[in-house]
C-alpha cells in the first residue's frame, strides 16, 4: 500500500509539473515579424487539423485556400505538402487545385527533388495560357525557376522559363522577362564582366583586382526589403569565410549615394560597397540584372559559377568551396 501511495504521489507530481510547464507563458516576441509569424503558424496548424478532421466540410475549399496561401507566403511548403496531396487526390478538379500544385511543386524543389518538381510544374503550366492567367503563371515560374537557380539546377530553370514563354507566345512582357533570365543563366561558366568603379571610400575597384578570391557580387538597395532580409546571412558569411578567401562586392541601386553611405556606416558593414549610379560602368547592364536581390558567385579564376545564393544555400555552397580552397 505504501509503495502504491508513493507511486500515485509521484505520478501526481509529474502531472502537475507538466501542467505547470504547459501553462508557462510563451517567450516574449522579439519583433512585429515574429508576432505575425507566430500567428500565421497557429492559423496553418489549426486549418490543417480542421481539414483533416472534416474532409468533406462545405467550407473546405475556403480552408485549403487560406492554408495554401499562407504556405506560399512563408515558403512553408514541406509543412503543407500532405494537405496539398490530399486536396489533389480528393478534389482533382477543385477550385484550389492550382494553389495545391504550387505547394507540391515547391515542396519537391525544397527537398532537392527537381525532376519531380519539374513534372509538377509542367502539369500546372500546361493548364494555363489565357491572358488573365499571365501574371499568375509568371509569378509561379519566377518562384520555381528562382529556387532552381539558387540550387544550381540551371537546366531546370531554363526549361521552366522556356515553357512559360511557350504558353504565352504573344506576351511581350514574358518574352522580355524570359530573355533576360535566360541571359543571366547563360553567364554561368563565363568570365566576370570587365568593369571599373569607385567604392564608398573613394578607392578604385576593378574586375581584374578581384581575381584570386571567391567573390560574391551582390546587387541590392536600402529600400529593397528582401535584400535587407538577406543581410544577416551575408554578415555571417563574411565573418566566417573572409579570412579564408571570400570577398563581397555590394552594388547599390539606390538613386543617390548618401543613403547607401549612411546605411553602411550605421550597420558597420565591412565589405566593398559600390554605388551603381556613381560607377564608371553600369554594372546592372554589365551583369544583366533584371531585379534585386541578385548575386553572382565568382571563383578565383574570375568565372561566374553560381547565381542568387540565398537562405541556407549561401552557407552550404561557401562551406564547400571556400574552405576547400583554403586547405
Amino acid at each position: 500500500m505504501r509503495l502504491t501511495r508513493i507511486l500515485i504521489a509521484a505520478v501526481s507530481m509529474l502531472c502537475l509539473s507538466g501542467i505547470a510547464r504547459s501553462q508557462d507563458p510563451a517567450p516574449p516576441p522579439t519583433s512585429v515579424a515574429s508576432i505575425l509569424d507566430r500567428s500565421d503558424r497557429t492559423l496553418v496548424r489549426d486549418l490543417g487539423e480542421y481539414l483533416r478532421q472534416n474532409p468533406k466540410s462545405e467550407d473546405r475549399d475556403q480552408g485549403y485556400a487560406a492554408l495554401f496561401n499562407k504556405a506560399i507566403e512563408h515558403d512553408w511548403f514541406a509543412d503543407t505538402e500532405d494537405a496539398a496531396q490530399r486536396y489533389v487526390k480528393n478534389d482533382p478538379d477543385g477550385p484550389v487545385k492550382a494553389l495545391a500544385q504550387i505547394v507540391l511543386t515547391m515542396a519537391r524543389a525544397g527537398a532537392g527533388r527537381y525532376d519531380e518538381a519539374l513534372t509538377r510544374y509542367k502539369e500546372l503550366i500546361g493548364g494555363l495560357g489565357k491572358p488573365d492567367q499571365e501574371d499568375f503563371a509568371t509569378s509561379f515560374t519566377e518562384n520555381f525557376a528562382g529556387s532552381a537557380v539558387t540550387a544550381g539546377e540551371f537546366a531546370v530553370a531554363r526549361q521552366a522559363y522556356t515553357l512559360l514563354q511557350d504558353r504565352f507566345p504573344e506576351s511581350t512582357a514574358i518574352r522580355e522577362k524570359v530573355g533576360k533570365e535566360l541571359g543571366r543563366i547563360g553567364r554561368v561558366g563565363k568570365p566576370l564582366p570587365e568593369f571599373e568603379a569607385i567604392d564608398l571610400n573613394g578607392k578604385p575597384v576593378k574586375s581584374g583586382s578581384l581575381k584570386g578570391k571567391y567573390v560574391l557580387v551582390d546587387f541590392w538597395a536600402t529600400w529593397c526589403a528582401p535584400c535587407l532580409t538577406e543581410l544577416p546571412r551575408l554578415q555571417d558569411a563574411y565573418r566566417k569565410y573572409h579570412a579564408e578567401g571570400l570577398e563581397i562586392l555590394a552594388v547599390s541601386l539606390d538613386e543617390t549615394r548618401t543613403p547607401v553611405a549612411d546605411f553602411v556606416t550605421t550597420r558597420k558593414i565591412p565589405w566593398l560597397q559600390v554605388h551603381n549610379g556613381s560607377a564608371a560602368t553600369d554594372l546592372v547592364e554589365a551583369f544583366g540584372v533584371g531585379a534585386i536581390p541578385a548575386s553572382y558567385l565568382v571563383d578565383p579564376e574570375g568565372n561566374i559559377i553560381r547565381l542568387d545564393l540565398r537562405g541556407p544555400a549561401l552557407d552550404a555552397v561557401l562551406s564547400k568551396l571556400v574552405r576547400k580552397e583554403s586547405r
